[in-house]
């Protein structure tokens, strides 16, 4: 199985691994990723930590999706993580994203979400990348927009969490 590594300035995308996942349980300790992401659960556990590492293996076998840990080059830690789930029928897949909290304002995600989109559309050959978030996370939505992204419109109600219905704005971007 081919496993592909994405190098920008500051960052290293790489294959998640066994050894991430005491690191990413800690991180996920704060219910912020649970709040701000569709599909993060909270509490965090280790099965849940073991499951996203075996989903990266799983999904990369199966050429579902690409899940790479972020890490900070010359140290190994993982910091973060970002994937693109593949929709092979329409040629198009989903951005997602996290990044533990002391590095938020870094510009790290955004650097991160430039090299995944140079390769979703020069290695994947895709067609279309997009990405949503909700109403309340601007922060997310101005990742989306310094990586070229465009507005596409509010999906309302689209997300039920915590038994309440939430909005989720969605951006796109088109391979050139």
């Amino acid at each position: 199985m081919k496993t592909y590594t994405l190098q920008t300035e500051r960052l290293i995308l790489n294959q998640p691994h066994t050894d991430d996942i005491s690191r990413l349980v800690e991180i996920m300790k704060n219910p912020i990723y649970n709040k701000n992401t569709t599909n993060i659960p909270f509490p965090y556990t280790r099965e849940n930590g073991e499951f996203w590492v075996n989903l990266a293996v799983d999904s990369l076998a199966s050429e579902s999706a690409y899940i790479f840990a972020i890490r900070l080059k010359g140290n190994p830690t993982i910091v973060g993580g970002i994937g693109l789930g593949i929709d092979k029928a329409n040629n198009k897949a989903e951005m997602g994203y996290w990044l533990d909290e002391q590095y938020w304002n870094t510009g790290m995600v955004t650097e991160a979400a430039n090299a995944l989109i140079q390769f979703g559309f020069d290695t994947l050959q895709l067609h279309k990348i997009f990405a949503t978030h909700f109403t309340y996370n601007e922060a997310s939505g101005r990742i989306m927009q310094k990586i070229g992204m465009q507005q596409e419109g509010v999906l309302k109600g689209q997300i039920l969490k915590n038994e309440k219905y939430l909005d989720l704005i969605t951006y796109a971007i088109l391979k050139e």
